[in-house]
């Protein structure tokens, strides 16, 4: 994360920290129960899951490459 130093104090700057941390943390217990929660839940809803989830990031891509492309060409946002 980037901080901008001359408009955050220290403290600021280590709350960022902190949070990032913590963030850091919950995702390390949630990688460390994925196993867990897959047998909980199934392996047909882990498969749905993860075909809902590539087609999210196809469509972020795609949308993003199509701005990218309209700036380059200077075309007017839609």
């Amino acid at each position: 994360l980037l901080t901008d130093d001359d408009r955050h104090n220290v403290q600021g700057q280590l709350a960022t920290v902190g949070v990032l941390g913590l963030v850091m943390l919950i995702q390390l217990a949630l990688l460390f129960a994925a196993l867990p929660i897959q047998r909980l839940i199934g392996n047909s809803v882990v498969t749905v899951i993860g075909r809902v989830m590539a087609l999210l990031l196809a469509a972020l891509a795609v949308s993003l490459v199509l701005k990218a492309v309209g700036d380059w060409l200077q075309l007017p946002a839609l």
